[in-house]
């Protein structure tokens, strides 16, 4: 009945493409916001994203690893595999063929939140097609927590989900052969990105199929079509840094209610997450009210899209907080952008007022503004930071010692990984570039010690300093930790200033 309810909304209204009344300008608006958008990437030297430069330094690596200018093949060497995380590695290595690692990051940056909305745009042309003006909704959702905490593959699994969906729903709606191997690798591509994306699409697609009206059978072709998919996913179990098990710690109902906000929060500044909620609360209420009022000339529910969202909702509330207890991997928040984009098909507005448009690209240019100003701050200290590794040999043994912030929060903070910018500038052999089994294709060789999976020294527990001593040149040591007050009884101070400290370890004894 749900079926033949959804299959009578889209014959009354058109299929597929854009409606008589729906805004010719929709697109041209999205691509004038997805600039915009992508201005803080290039107005400073430094991205303020906690893992930016370490993955930018893995991809420097890996396309260096045989140049005898660096001693990288002493030190790393290459995993390539069909590994989940990867697309953004595979793309990084191409366009260092033609830029510079540092432009080569900044595109991939910017490409990571155009696709987002233009993704979201054919995802709502397929879906929804009198909600084209609502795309710009997702140049918001792209400047996400996650991506600008530098979960880079995150944001392309969100952009290649939502492209994934709509090659599914225009199969169902004129099957082709073209169309279904396009889903199929849409969705090998949203596996080679990231999990959480594959896993988003798998149930949005799924809801899809079962409200259609042959539903067994869209059911069964879209088995078939991820048979490749779920195939390379078997192949390739993840490892996630050993002994991972789910942590549910601390998980309460009202933790949950508050994680909601995630998506829209850049927990910079309080002040300005209240603001820019308030805006959103603001732009919600007027839409409520014009439905409200003009309910059956402008509005018509799309259960599909509602169930879909809803379904995702689900799983948010009840998914754990992430793998074991020295790893957030905040894995439950990441199925809200998700959430809130399938939403925005959910209930279809033939007639929406250019004052509720202009409040949303209101919202999208003060998003964008926050977060130009979060890249512009700090950017002081970071070239401090940059100074020091003129004191450091080229292709050096270096090991940082840098605190994890309060509460593991690593929006707004780029400095924990900066000492990986000296990878790139003087070949630095530093153990902290992400080398997990089974998720980064790049290993450690040569038995460097690591005191734990990620070789990250963020406290004196557990760590064998005289390994430390004699596996690694040069301690990078920058803010205060109990790691880090160790460090003089280790070594001799080559360089100091404000931000970091530098010490040379003492020559092993023959």
């Amino acid at each position: 009945m749900i079926a033949k309810q959804y299959e009578d909304v889209d014959q009354q209204y058109g299929q597929s493409g854009l409606n008589s009344n729906t805004p010719r300008y929709s697109f041209w608006i999205l691509l004038l916001l997805s600039v915009i958008a992508v201005i803080p990437f290039w107005s400073v030297r430094y991205p303020v994203m906690a893992d930016y430069p370490n993955h930018l330094a893995r991809w420097f690596v890996l396309f260096h690893i045989r140049d005898r200018a660096y001693d990288f093949s002493s030190f790393y060497t290459p995993a390539w595999g069909l590994l989940p995380y990867i697309s953004v590695d595979v793309l990084a290595m191409a366009l260092q063929h033609f830029f510079s690692i540092y432009i080569v990051g900044k595109c991939i940056l910017s490409f990571g939140v155009m696709l987002v909305g233009l993704c979201t745009y054919l995802f709502l042309k397929e879906a929804c097609p009198d909600n084209l003006p609502l795309a710009g909704f997702s140049i918001i959702v792209a400047l996400n927590p996650m991506f600008l905490m530098g979960s880079i593959s995150y944001e392309y699994s969100l952009a290649f989900c939502f492209l994934a969906i709509a090659l599914w729903v225009n199969y169902c709606k004129t099957p082709r052969v073209i169309t279904a191997v396009s889903v199929s690798l849409g969705l090998i591509l949203v596996y080679l990105s990231h999990l959480t994306g594959f896993a988003a699409a798998g149930i949005v697609m799924g809801v899809y199929a079962v409200f259609q009206p042959r539903r067994w059978t869209r059911v069964l072709t879209l088995a078939g079509l991820s048979f490749l998919s779920l195939l390379i996913l078997i192949c390739n179990p993840i490892r996630a840094g050993g002994g991972a098990s789910f942590v549910y710690a601390g998980v309460t109902p009202l933790v949950k209610l508050k994680g909601l906000r995630f998506p829209l929060s850049l927990y910079t500044s309080k002040e300005i997450d209240y603001l820019f909620l308030f805006g959103c609360f603001l732009l919600s209420l007027a839409l409520a009210v014009f439905l409200v009022r003009r309910e059956k000339l402008t509005s018509t529910w799309q259960p599909v899209w509602l169930v879909a969202g809803g379904v995702l909702l689900l799983v948010y509330f009840a998914s754990p907080l992430g793998f074991n207890d020295k790893f957030n991997a905040y894995m439950d928040v990441r199925f809200l952008a998700f959430a809130l984009l399938v939403l925005l098909a959910g209930i279809r507005l033939r007639q929406l007022p250019r004052s509720l448009i202009m409040g949303l690209a209101a919202l999208v240019l003060f998003r964008v503004a926050t977060v130009e100003q979060m890249f512009i701050a700090p950017q002081g200290e970071l070239r401090e930071l940059t100074a020091s590794f003129e004191a450091i040999p080229r292709n050096a043994r270096v090991l940082p010692l840098v605190p994890l912030p309060p509460e593991n929060r690593l929006e707004g903070t780029e400095d924990i990984h900066h000492c990986e910018y000296g990878v790139i500038q003087r070949g630095f052999l530093d153990p902290v570039l992400f080398h997990l089994e089974g998720v980064h294709p790049i290993r450690l060789v040569g038995s460097p010690y690591c005191p734990n999976v990620f070789c990250e020294l963020a406290n004196a527990t557990g760590v064998d300093w005289r390994q430390v001593a004699d596996s690694y040149d040069y301690l990078w040591v920058h803010g205060d930790s109990e790691a880090a007050a160790i460090a003089p009884r280790l070594g001799t101070v080559i360089f100091s200033n404000r931000a970091v400290t530098v010490y040379r370890m003492p020559r092993p004894q023959p």
